[in-house]
């Protein structure tokens, strides 16, 4: 997946620190568990389509 847009958002203090512990769990970056909660979300609700997994 080509990463060619950049989104800023803002999110209360109780989401930006569940984002943030989970990229810390994961062992993965901020900006890269938003990106991929962000995909589910939208795949979920078939706004676009299933992205190929093994490329992340």
């Amino acid at each position: 997946m080509k990463k060619i847009d950049i989104l800023t958002v803002r999110v209360d203090s109780e989401t930006g620190e569940a984002i943030r512990s989970l990229a810390q769990a994961d062992e993965r970056s901020v900006a890269w568990v938003t990106r991929k909660l962000i995909t589910e979300a939208l795949e979920a609700r078939k706004l676009i389509k299933p992205q190929d997994d093994k490329k992340h």
